[in-house]
């Protein structure tokens, strides 16, 4: 009798572990969920300019996405460049806009979709290209399928009362499209940055309005200048290069120096012991660097591999000088890279008042 109870216990063991087995092997799966249609925008090509800065230049729109779960669905706007849309780190440095619970569309100002531009890249007054898709957001996230607009965006310039034409061989001595320098404290201390290519004569002058007359300036030698209100007292510079021109018209003085610009900092490949070199491309008019970059430090744009010229940044997102040879120092804040990785990271000081950079992660 024993012998047939253990057999019947066996028995059932074995038949409860069989049905837990099977009803272990139930699996819960999600219910795919995906958008129903392509995003639609209202404009495929956009010239941003200062006119239509504060007005409505891009709409996107998209249908609704229906999750099993009945709760309010959050929609946001990823635009990213195309060559940062593809491979593992797709989408990686996209920036993202919200447009919120259950809300299908989003509308960009001009102003808000140049400031976008301009950080992914773009370049002032040239057409580059953006992406745009939307994510949906519940208990888990779906992307819908990208687009793509040509956006040119435009450059937001601060203008100043108060500027010197540097007219010269450099240019073509065409003295109306002369390059500027500018007093930002309206003080009569001006500068700026000139770019003097080789095979001319690399002389120049200055002029108080663009025309020939009635004010212009010249060298008077031992780094004065002169009122030159004729054919000559032209300044010269040493050699072809990138210069810094600095004029005092209360002292008449004037300060010219070469510079070549680099990155110095714990964020770059060089740390705080060396300058990494940057070049100068004159069909952009500004410096450049690609080079790996750490998000755990900071860096520098300095000149000439010394502590005499070197911009920090400031409270608008600008670069701004920590050392001058004109200045009193400044102990700006450094510029920092979000993520490691490869960046190519611009200088652009051709505008005077106006220096700006960017960092495009590769």
């Amino acid at each position: 009798m024993r012998k047939y109870i253990n057999i019947l216990l066996v028995f059932c063991t074995i038949l409860i572990g069989g049905t837990a087995c099977e009803k272990n092997a139930e699996l819960t799966v999600l219910k795919p969920v995906s958008f129903t249609g392509t995003p639609q925008i209202s404009a495929a090509d956009i010239a941003l300019n200062k006119q239509n800065k504060n007005e409505s230049v891009l709409t996107i729109s998209w249908p609704e996405v229906s999750f099993p779960v009945k709760a309010p669905v959050t929609y946001t706007v990823q635009i990213d460049v195309p060559g940062d849309t593809l491979g593992t780190t797709a989408w990686a440095n996209a920036k993202t806009v919200t447009a919120g619970e259950d809300v299908l569309s989003k509308s960009f100002l001009g102003s808000d979709l140049n400031n976008l531009a301009k950080g992914l890249g773009l370049v002032d007054d040239q057409k580059g290209t953006l992406v745009m898709r939307v994510q949906s957001t519940l208990d888990r996230s779906v992307y819908s399928s990208a687009l793509a607009v040509a956006v040119t965006p435009y450059s937001e310039v601060t203008q100043f009362p108060s500027a010197l034409w540097v007219a010269g061989d450099f240019q073509g001595w065409n003295v109306t499209a002369a390059p500027t320098l500018v007093s930002e404290n309206n003080d009569g201390i001006y500068e700026g940055y000139i770019y003097i290519p080789q095979g001319g004569t690399n002389e120049f002058k200055l002029y108080a309005q663009a025309a020939w007359e009635p004010m212009s300036y010249g060298d008077a030698g031992g780094s004065k200048i002169m009122e030159a209100n004729y054919a000559g007292g032209n300044f010269k510079a040493p050699s072809d290069g990138y210069y810094l021109l600095a004029v005092n018209l209360n002292t008449m003085s004037y300060l010219l120096l070469k510079t070549s610009w680099g990155i110095i900092g714990a964020a770059t490949p060089g740390g705080w012991d060396a300058d990494t070199p940057m070049t100068y491309d004159a069909a952009t008019q500004t410096w450049k660097v690609t080079a790996a970059m750490k998000a755990n430090g900071s860096f520098k744009f300095r000149a000439n591999n010394a502590w005499q010229l070197d911009f920090g940044i400031d409270a608008n997102g600008k670069p701004a000088y920590a050392n001058h040879p004109w200045r009193t120092y400044v102990d700006q804040p450094q510029f920092t890279v979000p993520d490691d990785g490869n960046y190519t990271i611009t200088l652009d000081l051709h505008k005077a008042g106006n220096y700006k950079y960017t960092l495009q992660k590769n």
